[in-house]
């Protein structure tokens, strides 16, 4: 369309609007009968001729270009009104040094022993367990019906308690122990006792060759392969020549 006709349809459209005539800032210094954006908004001009200043808007979807002097589509026209500067990212601050806080002085510290004292207290080893007990001494009891076997006493109550490694349970000691080191009544063939939920090894009184097997009160005698003879303290059959067999027995 030629500008003369732009210009035309402005003019007649600012007629239509009937605006009372009035002083716009926006057309300070601005020569008259000149088109100019408004300072509301993108889609209002300002028609400048002095004292009959008018001010117009665009159809709706359309700005006012400033360039053109006339309106078209909100999308071809770069508004004023658009160009609102982002706030740019702060600039992050310098981390500050922090400097640790002096500890506070305490008292030196103490060196630290070089030797511990280790309470040694040798376990007593009762015929029965007492009702209470006492926090400073271990209370045990020995089994009558097994050599490895004894009781830890605890509120009265015996709690039956297992020596490894085929150890037997010394009662001067209150430890496990060789059996060579320990008198133990059920270890003489000639006393002891196959109980019905025992199982134990005996070794033969006269012949060390042999020893008997113990299990749920039944006592068997078994023998030893040739040139092996029953070892007491192993409580298995090794070579006869190395083996600690029972008091007087005869190695054959």
């Amino acid at each position: 369309m030629p500008r003369f006709l732009v210009y035309l349809c402005l003019v007649l459209l600012l007629w239509s609007f009937q605006i009372a005539a009035d002083h716009f800032d926006e057309c300070d210094g601005v020569d008259d009968e000149t088109f100019v954006q408004s300072w509301e908004n993108c889609q209002s001009y300002v028609y400048c001729q002095g004292e009959d200043s008018l001010k117009g808007e665009c159809d709706e979807g359309e700005y006012f270009d400033a360039e053109t002097g006339g309106c078209d589509v909100a999308a071809n026209v770069q508004c004023f009104l658009d160009e609102v500067d982002e706030p740019a990212d702060p600039e992050p601050e310098p981390e500050e040094e922090v400097t640790p806080a002096t500890p506070r002085p305490t008292d030196p510290p103490t060196e630290a022993p070089t030797e511990v004292d280790i309470l040694n207290i040798a376990p007593v080893v009762k015929p029965n367990c007492p009702f209470s007990d006492d926090p400073s001494q271990v209370i045990l009891m020995a089994s009558n019906e097994s050599c490895t076997n004894y009781f830890l006493c605890y509120h009265g109550h015996a709690m039956e308690m297992h020596c490894t490694n085929q150890l037997y349970f010394n009662s001067l000691t209150g430890q496990c122990d060789y059996p060579e080191k320990v008198q133990c009544a059920l270890d003489d063939p000639r006393s002891h006792k196959c109980l019905p939920h025992m199982t134990e090894f005996f070794p033969h009184p006269d012949n060390c060759n042999y020893f008997y097997y113990c299990i749920k009160g039944f006592l068997t005698l078994q023998q030893c392969p040739f040139y092996y003879g029953w070892d007491i303290e192993r409580r298995s059959c090794v070579q006869i020549g190395v083996a600690k067999c029972y008091g007087n027995s005869r190695r054959t």
